[in-house]
Parts: structure tokens; sequence; C-alpha cells
């Protein structure tokens, strides 16, 4: 039988842990063995959104994921790539204060849209990491 997988993809789970910073967010994932979320499709997107459902989260609280940049130029830090499929909620990226916002985070307005924060918000609801597989 035929897989219709492709050879490498991405799975992905989600951890409750808020007080948690982006940098922290994204060292546990490397110390986890894998990576703080890159979201490359829509249905990478879905599988991320059924990640966090899965640790009992839903999105009036905020999830970290890997992206950081700056208004609409993020990349993927754990692939060191540009983002190119992109799912921010209306007005988003926005960076306001101005300067400050440079991290993304899944989870605006009860939805599972994306919003740029600042690195150093302590109040999100947990993070997400990737982790490749064969």
């Amino acid at each position: 039988m035929v897989s219709m997988r492709p050879m490498r993809f991405k799975e992905y789970k989600a951890y409750k842990r808020q007080g948690i910073q982006f940098f922290h967010a994204y060292q546990l994932c490397r110390l986890y063995g894998g990576h703080l979320a890159s979201i490359e499709s829509a249905d990478e997107n879905a599988r991320t959104e059924s990640a966090i459902r899965a640790a009992g989260g839903d999105f009036t609280g905020e999830w970290y994921i890997g992206g950081i940049g700056t208004n609409d130029k993020f990349i993927w830090i754990g692939l060191n790539k540009k983002a190119t499929y992109l799912n921010f909620y209306a007005g988003e990226p926005n960076n306001l204060p101005k300067t400050v916002e440079h991290c993304l985070v899944m989870g605006i307005g009860g939805q599972s849209k994306w919003n740029d924060m600042n690195c150093d918000y302590t109040q999100a609801v947990g993070f997400v990491c990737a982790f490749v597989r064969q």
C-alpha cells in the first residue's frame, strides 16, 4: 500500500503553561526535541488548532507559535524560513504599541487566527511545538 503522507511531516503538540515568554517556550520545544510551531499551510494550521483543543485549550487566550518578525515580514524561528502562509486576525499584525510586537500567537477574539505580541508577554495560555517525523 502506498502512503499518502509526505516523507516528512510535522506533528503538533500543545502545552498549557502560563507565565512564560516566547523565548522560554522556544527553548522548551527544543528541549522536547521539536521547535516552536511552524505553520506553512491551512492543513498545518488546522492540525495546530487540533493540538490546542487536545490539550484542553480554546482560543479565548493566546498560544505561542514560532513566528517572529515585524509587520508582514515573519520567519519561522525553528526553520529559519520565511513565513509565506499567514492567518492573521483582521487588522493584524499591527505591531502596537510601535516596535514591540514581534512574536506570534494563535488565539484572538475567540478564533484560531494569529496576532503579533510582545515577546515578553507572560499571559499566554501555553505554546505549541512541532516535531518533524519521517
